[in-house]
């Protein structure tokens, strides 16, 4: 009942967050330039029907009616219907998302697979080769731009080398160089925050008894350097949930996969502030629950930890 507790109080201090940036959101895509009436209607068309159209889609109302209305439909499940497609809002995220799921998926297993290894052995041996080349991945991820990684895979590996399609998703191929260009915005953060945990953890007073003990080396550091490590090294991942849906829009609209990112480019440039609001709200509910099962992970790793929280709760 505790954790059960935990959550629903986790849940409602959410509801601000939500709130928040629900009307951010909603007041960001009104102020845009561009008329959705307009443009529906064609540049050729009659004042008549565009004030016809406006109408329609209840932008003749103040602005806080609009918001009120929405939020009332949001409360209610409905996200509203898309200007450009015509069809709920809700169905065009849900046929997108498993496409941006596999991607963000497919990058974190490479980040992980690549980046805890190399900042584990940096950080026992500091002056190693893998120690230098993980400075420079760690640099070259947090420094590069993620459209500029994807335009440099393209043109060594579907220009030069054509060994890899460069858009589309119509096989497991196309998926590599989009998983790989997220992957290495990823591994960068990852590789210096677990080199950073894993040596303060190596100092600790804990692990230089264990030494002193004579526990074998690789006895020490899965059972006392890694598992205390892992702390940071959660709490880095979860936040990499934000920059994989902020890079997904860019590294989706390069490689033209059909993502959410792609669909949030799109509905940008048709001024579909519909699925724009629709998909952005669905992105910060995302990052929400992604906050809320890494603070229950931490409860598990760290004993200390879970007892703070259910404290709290």
């Amino acid at each position: 009942m505790t954790l059960v507790r935990y959550l629903v109080r986790r849940v409602y201090h959410s509801i601000p967050t939500l709130v928040g940036a629900l009307l951010f959101i909603f007041i960001l895509v009104r102020v845009l330039p561009g008329d959705p009436a307009r443009l529906i209607a064609g540049p050729e068309a009659l004042e008549e029907d565009v004030q016809r159209i406006r109408e329609q889609l209840g932008l003749n109302k103040p602005i806080h009616t609009q918001f009120i209305d929405y939020v009332t439909a949001v409360l209610k499940g409905d996200f509203g219907r898309s200007i450009k497609f015509g069809t709920p809002v809700i169905n065009e995220i849900l046929f997108r998302l498993p496409y941006t799921i596999i991607l963000a998926l497919v990058a974190e297993a490479i980040a992980i697979a690549i980046a805890l290894p190399l900042g584990i052995i940096s950080a026992l041996r500091p002056k190693s080769k893998t120690s230098y080349i993980a400075s420079v991945i760690s640099l070259i991820g947090a420094s590069t731009p993620v459209f500029w990684i994807a335009l440099i895979l393209i043109y060594i590996f579907s220009v030069s080398l054509k060994l890899l399609p460069s858009s589309g998703a119509d096989s497991p191929r196309h998926i590599i160089l989009p998983a790989i260009t997220l992957s290495l915005v990823l591994m960068g953060n990852l590789t210096r925050i677990t080199r950073s945990s894993v040596i303060e953890v190596l100092s600790s007073n804990h692990v230089l008894t264990a030494l002193a003990k004579g526990l074998k080396d690789r006895i020490v550091i899965t059972r006392h350097v890694l598992k205390n490590a892992l702390i940071p090294i959660i709490t880095i991942m979860g936040l990499q949930v934000g920059n994989l849906l902020g890079g997904a829009v860019i590294t989706e609209t390069v490689f033209a996969w059909p993502g959410i990112g792609s669909l949030l480019i799109d509905a940008i440039f048709f001024r579909d502030y519909v699925l724009v609001q629709g998909i952005i709200l669905f992105m910060v509910l995302v990052f929400i629950i992604v906050n809320i099962v890494v603070d229950v992970i931490y409860a598990y790793v760290d004993p200390r930890i879970r007892d703070v929280l259910w404290r709290m709760s």
